[in-house]
């Protein structure tokens, strides 16, 4: 009986090391509890910012081919979505593609891939989203302008910490805001 119970103990502990870890804001470097935007803060969150270009210094400028867009809360969290099938066109398919998004995180079993939380400094921002299949923490480094947010740089290193070495141009992910309807907007709470 006794040698019973070690063998199931020793399963249950190789069983849950294999399995994905769900993440909690506590696993988050820029996870701050009681964080609120600022009323006078150039990041808007009444809708969201689309990539529109890609630069690098090697190729030059090219418009994004991609559908990828950020969301981001008041309260410090930050939703990036990939519209693989280019479905999301009109206002209403993106408040339904957020509302959708808020509300799987809701439910028992979620884990975090694309969420996260930010942080600005003055016009600088750092974005950290954990990315699940490779359990890495992942920081975009940019900045926020004349309604636009640049992105460039993202790398593993750095823990988020505002460093002149992350804010380069070499390469620049442009993403032009698109205001959505408030109204839409104003009951949605995020579950990260």
């Amino acid at each position: 009986m006794k040698n019973n119970l070690w063998i199931m103990m020793l399963l249950a502990a190789l069983f849950f090391s294999c399995s994905k870890k769900v993440y909690v804001r506590n696993d988050y470097h820029l996870f701050e509890e009681n964080f609120t935007l600022a009323p006078d803060a150039l990041l808007r969150t009444d809708g969201v910012y689309v990539l529109e270009s890609i630069w690098n210094k090697d190729t030059g400028e090219r418009k994004a081919d991609e559908h990828i867009f950020y969301k981001f809360y008041n309260t410090g969290q930050a939703n990036l979505t990939v519209d693989l099938d280019s479905k999301i066109k009109t206002e209403e398919d993106y408040l339904e593609s957020i509302k959708e998004h808020i509300a799987s995180t809701n439910k028992a079993g979620f884990k975090t891939h694309l969420e996260g939380y930010y942080r600005l400094q003055g016009n600088k921002i750092v974005i950290e989203r954990i990315t699940v299949p490779r359990d890495v923490a992942v920081y975009s480094y940019g900045y926020v302008e004349n309604g636009k947010l640049v992105i460039v740089t993202e790398t593993i290193e750095g823990k988020g910490k505002f460093s002149d070495k992350h804010f380069t141009d070499n390469y620049k992910a442009t993403y032009v805001f698109v205001p959505l309807e408030k109204s839409g907007l104003s009951n949605l709470k995020p579950g990260w």
